[in-house]
């Protein structure tokens, strides 16, 4: 699709189960109390197999491999000098790693649509930060112009991201409005919304720093790998501020990803910058620390 949608794949495509939280049936009725009993009742039998679900983002995603693994012209983010070498020289060297968890955007008002059909025109409520970009998808997804599409936005309870994107709920209330005749609302619950509408994704970021003892950086490197998801191609871009945030001559920053059994991830509030810089920034206070160097006063 040319509109932007965080999981391509439309719901029930296949019978092949990625993450927790993936959709397997639908249950509509004329009541909310019957929807839920019905989808209570459902039963599902799958064959097990062992979910890929570790924290620990390494194999064939180590920032460490990345250049024997995948070479350097597919997973070079950034480079200028050679930063590795000045690392190799520098007086002082800072060599740490660090990790952020997953963050998840649980916003006071629920993910949820409301579909409704008038021939071949569609229309849909729904709490959009992106009403154009859904109103696209929809009209790719359901073989429609984009002038039958409408898209309501009245209010956005917060989002923090995990609104900008038509989630797979969406697409099922539409199919299912279509299907009856009749309007759908569906709305997922407080416990849904932990897997089934985006994350911020898990991160590990190894940052080198070399200085002189006088605290001028001489090299800067930072290898990041970010968790996605076996169906997608997101990048939470941690190193989106490393390459101009610091003044030095040596700097190289390379990137990695790390396929888990989770739902998709998605943009929350600063993506990519705001671990990223968490990591570097925590490298350069322990190297403040490790000079015995404080920028400011304690009056100050």
């Amino acid at each position: 699709m040319n509109g932007i949608c965080i999981e391509r794949r439309p719901p029930f495509q296949d019978d092949v189960i990625r993450y927790y939280g993936q959709y397997v049936a639908l249950a509509v009725a004329d009541t909310f109390e019957s929807a839920k009993a019905a989808a209570d009742a459902v039963v599902v039998n799958y064959a097990k197999e062992k979910p890929n679900v570790e924290d620990k983002l390494t194999a064939d995603d180590d920032p460490n491999e990345v250049m024997t693994t995948y070479g350097p012209a597919k997973r070079l983010q950034s480079e200028r000098g050679d930063a590795a070498g000045a690392f190799a020289t520098a007086p002082v060297k800072l060599d740490q790693t660090y990790v952020t968890p997953v963050e998840t955007h649980v916003p006071i008002e629920l993910q949820g649509t409301t579909a409704m059909w008038d021939s071949d025109k569609l229309t849909i409520y729904e709490e959009s930060q992106a009403v154009f970009n859904m109103r696209g998808v929809l009209a790719q997804m359901f073989g429609l112009p984009k002038e039958n599409v409408r898209v309501i936005t009245k209010f956005v309870g917060s989002g923090f991201g995990s609104k900008l994107w038509p989630w797979t709920h969406c697409a099922l209330a539409v199919a299912a409005a279509r299907q009856l005749g009749k309007p759908v609302k569906l709305v997922l619950s407080r416990r849904m919304t932990f897997q089934s509408a985006g994350h911020r994704a898990r991160t590990q970021q190894r940052v080198r720093v070399g200085a002189t003892p006088e605290g001028k950086l001489v090299s800067l490197e930072h290898d990041y790998v970010c968790q996605r998801s076996m169906l997608e191609s997101y990048q939470e871009n941690c190193g989106e501020a490393t390459a101009f945030h610091y003044s030095t001559p040596n700097l190289r920053v390379h990137f990695g990803w790390a396929r888990r059994n989770v739902g998709s991830p998605s943009d929350m509030r600063g993506p990519g910058a705001v671990p990223g810089l968490y990591a570097t920034e925590s490298a350069m206070n322990e190297l403040a620390d490790r000079l015995r160097w404080i920028p400011f006063s304690s009056e100050s």
